[in-house]
């Protein structure tokens, strides 16, 4: 006897996973006013990335370089077991943020990429999410 595959099932998972992405985005919105232009970061990840906020982390310069990128400034994320090594890259598509820091992996085809974005805040902080393209 074939099984069939309940479509409907998976869909409802999907759409769910869906909700709680827009609830959690709408969350962080919220807490973000006044700290960030919203507006600006938010169209700008919505544009080319599928992207989830993790929250708000300190951080802190290293003298640490990456191979093959020794001229950038390098960060470290304090009071975390998180020991990658964040390169920072310069931001002109968000008003007023003028950099940003990243950790990235290249996936098998080289054309698609994966994650954390570290986002500066007006009060010290940084806003950061996880993200994929």
């Amino acid at each position: 006897m074939k099984k069939s595959i309940d479509i409907d099932f998976f869909e409802k998972i999907y759409n769910d996973e869906m909700l709680q992405e827009k609830k959690l985005k709408a969350e962080y919105k919220f807490k973000l006013k006044g700290l960030i232009n919203i507006s600006g970061l938010f169209k700008s990840l919505e544009n080319d990335i599928n992207w989830t906020p993790i929250g708000f982390v300190e951080i802190e310069l290293t003298d640490e370089k990456t191979n093959g990128y020794k001229a950038y400034q390098h960060a470290r994320i304090i009071n975390t077991n998180d020991k990658k090594l964040y390169l920072k890259t310069d931001c002109d598509d968000i008003r007023g943020v003028d950099h940003y820091y990243v950790w990235q992996t290249v996936e098998y085809l080289e054309d698609d990429f994966s994650g954390f974005l570290l986002f500066p805040l007006n009060n010290g902080k940084y806003f950061k999410v996880s993200y994929s393209c």
